[in-house]
């Protein structure tokens, strides 16, 4: 499982303020399935499903990120910086928030506001430049949406999609295959204890049962007549010298180091 440490060093300080800005710009803090994995839950009273994002399109000069929410809600986007973007789901809770164009990766938080009831989204949403959408998700793997510009028609194209980890050698590898298979992992020619499958959609995020060591590594993703390889570094991050996260090209694919909620840093590497 990945795991935070809850210090890290002063110089760091300040990118965790730009982080709290876009999460005091939301509302309430965060909250995903990885987040204080070794914390108690929250617990609410009731559940409504918080907002999320779908995708991007291009529209003249700019850009639209659309998605779902409550019907009626007020949707909020908020950049680190502390920028906000709103938009009004409608009567079927799709929303719709104008974006620049840009040749750098952005970040934001989602959430909504029923009434006086703030609901905070999974994670943060990062937009590409390609116009890819990628929910980061503190202590799971990352959730890769198709390009609009990718084919949806005929059957899923299996691939490993992103790598994430953090200073700890927790790891959780992503991807799409065939759907309702059991897969398993191997580390440089080595079996992983854990095992999973894929979703009714073709997606897995399988965890790794034991620390990655810093370095480079072979990982092999199995399952039936199926076998998807990708080279990774999981050698840790700094924290961003400035702002919420950075991003950079490697050999295997983009590599993003963020800020979480938690006050770790996790890497999230975008395979090609």
């Amino acid at each position: 499982m990945i795991r935070f440490k809850e210090t890290l060093p002063r110089a760091a300080f300040g990118s965790i303020l730009a982080l709290g800005l876009l999460v005091q710009a939301c509302g309430e803090a965060p909250v995903s399935p990885g987040v204080g994995l070794n914390r108690e839950p929250q617990v609410q009273a009731t559940y409504t499903t918080p907002p999320r994002a779908t995708g991007v399109t291009r529209e003249g000069e700019g850009r639209v990120l659309s998605g779902r929410a409550a019907p009626s809600a007020r949707v909020r986007l908020a950049t680190p910086e502390g920028e906000v973007r709103m938009s009004e789901a409608d009567a079927k809770g799709a929303w719709r928030i104008g974006l620049p164009v840009t040749d750098a990766p952005q970040i934001f938080g989602l959430s909504m506001t029923l009434g006086e009831r703030t609901i905070q989204a999974e994670g943060y949403q990062l937009v590409l430049p390609d116009d890819r959408l990628v929910l980061l998700r503190a202590g799971a793997g990352a959730v890769v949406a198709e390009a609009p510009s990718t084919p949806v028609d005929g059957p899923t194209t299996p691939r490993l999609l992103a790598f994430d980890f953090d200073e700890e050698g927790g790891a959780v590898v992503s991807g799409q295959a065939t759907p309702e298979i059991g897969l398993s992992i191997r580390i440089d020619g080595r079996p992983v204890s854990t095992d999973g499958a894929t979703d009714a959609q073709g997606r897995f995020s399988l965890p790794f049962g034991a620390p990655v060591p810093p370095g480079t590594h072979r990982i092999d993703v199995m399952g039936e007549q199926l076998v998807l390889t990708a080279q990774v570094d999981a050698t840790p991050a700094e924290p961003p010298e400035s702002g919420a996260f950075t991003a950079r090209p490697t050999s295997s694919g983009l590599r993003i180091d963020w800020l979480t909620p938690g006050g770790g840093v996790q890497s999230t590497l975008l395979l090609d």
